[in-house]
């Protein structure tokens, strides 16, 4: 039960992406250049994230901590500011469902070999059939949006 309702929250999460690459890339429009779009994404984030943080008021991490974290995994910055960027860049060239499914295709499939190996920490799952039946199925998809774009 409890899978099933944290399957329904990354639905509903997943769901509001394409809302949030076409706000972006309006914006990235309105402003006259794509890198508005991704600077108003991250500044309203860290808008909600400080409120978030005054209400919860987590403990905050010693200089030890931070020091501590391997470099690279700071980097996952570095990916958001990318992939927004992009999606504000492409949602207005080839639309909101081509990007996003071909981002998806591609998040889907690094996942399964991430999975596969138990790389960057996650428990291993090893690919089965039914994961390169869905796979295919995924670049299939991919395909058939595209090609009635």
């Amino acid at each position: 039960m409890q899978t099933l309702f944290y399957t329904a929250i990354a639905l509903l999460i997943g769901a509001l992406l394409p809302i949030q690459g076409s706000f972006n890339a309006q914006l990235g429009q309105i402003l006259k250049h794509p890198f508005y779009g991704t600077v108003s994404n991250f500044v309203s984030g860290l808008l909600l994230l400080v409120l978030l943080m005054l209400a919860v008021r987590p403990e905050l991490p010693t200089m030890k901590q931070l020091a501590s974290v391997p470099p690279y995994l700071y980097a996952s910055g570095f990916i958001g500011v990318c992939f927004v960027t992009i999606v504000v860049v492409l949602v207005p060239k080839i639309g909101t469902a081509n990007t996003l499914i071909a981002a998806f295709v591609g998040q889907l499939l690094i996942s399964v070999v991430i999975d596969h190996f138990g790389w960057l920490g996650v428990p291993e799952t090893s690919i089965s059939s039914a994961r390169i039946v869905g796979s295919l199925f995924l670049i299939t998809g991919l395909y058939l949006i595209q090609k009635t774009a």
